[in-house]
C-alpha cells in the first residue's frame, strides 16, 4: 500500500483522492481548492467525482452565488470508514509505536524514514525503519533481539503489504556512524518520524558530527 494514498487500498480511482481531501479537514472545499491539492487531476474530473459522491449523499454540496463548495457528510453511514481510511498513515505509526514499547529498555531509538516518512511512497516501496539497540556491539544483551527484528519485519508486511527494510545499529555503532557523518543518519534526522525513544537523543548524537561539517 501507499501510506500517503490510503484510499488506493480500496479504489484506484480519482474518487479516493477526492475523498482523502474532503476527509482531511472539517471544512468545505471548492473544486479549484481540491485541484490545487491533487495537482494532477483535472477540474472537470474532480467535478464529476463530487457530483457522484453528492448523489450518494456522502458529500454535501452548497452554492453561494456562483461559488460551489463541497464537504464530507459526517453524518453519513459511510463517513466513519471513510475517516478511518484517511487516517491509515497515523494508524500505522501509532501501531508501530505501541508494538515497540513492548521492547522496553532494549531499544534506545527507532524512526521511520525514507519514502514512508516523506509521503512519496510507490506501491512497491519498502518501509524503512532504523533501530538503535541500547547495548553496545559485542554485548550479548537481549537474546531475543534477532527474533524481535524478524517478527517486526513480518508485522510491517502484514499491516501494509510492503516489505520492512530495517537498519540496525548498536549504541556504540550508531555514535561512531554519527561522528563519521553517515548520510543515512542525516536523512533520519531531517525526515525521520520517531516511533521509539526521544528525538532529542537522536539530535544529541548527531550534534558533534554536524558541528564539524
Amino acid at each position: 500500500m501507499q501510506l500517503n494514498k490510503p484510499f488506493a487500498t480500496v479504489t484506484p480511482t480519482l474518487d479516493g483522492d477526492v475523498l482523502a481531501v474532503l476527509a482531511s479537514a472539517d471544512a468545505a472545499f471548492t473544486i479549484s481548492q481540491v485541484q490545487r491539492i491533487l495537482t494532477t487531476a483535472s477540474g472537470e474530473g474532480i467535478r464529476k467525482v463530487l457530483n457522484r459522491l453528492t448523489a450518494q449523499g456522502v458529500v454535501l454540496h452548497d452554492q453561494v452565488g456562483r461559488t460551489n463548495t463541497y464537504r464530507l457528510n459526517i453524518e453519513h453511514l459511510a463517513a466513519e470508514p471513510i475517516m478511518a481510511l484517511s487516517r491509515l498513515n497515523s494508524k500505522f505509526l501509532n501501531r508501530l509505536e505501541e508494538y515497540l514499547q513492548e521492547w522496553g529498555t532494549t531499544l534506545r531509538y527507532a524512526a521511520v524514514f525514507g519514502s514512508a516518512a516523506t509521503g512519496q511512497m510507490k506501491l512497491d516501496s519498502d518501509i524503512d525503519l532504523i533501530l538503535v539497540r541500547a547495548c553496545n556491539s559485542g554485548h550479548d544483551g537481549d537474546d531475543g533481539w534477532e527474533q524481535r527484528v524478524t517478527e517486526l519485519a513480518r508485522r510491517i508486511t502484514a499491516w501494509t503489504g510492503n516489505d520492512g527494510r530495517i537498519v540496525e545499529y548498536a549504541a556504540d555503532e550508531f555514535r561512531a556512524a554519527a561522528a563519521a557523518g553517515e548520510p543515512l543518519l542525516r536523512d533520519v534526522a531531517k525526515q525521520g518520524l520517531t516511533v521509539a525513544g526521544r528525538r532529542s537523543w537522536l539530535n544529541a548524537q548527531l550534534r558533534p558530527a554536524s558541528g564539524r561539517s
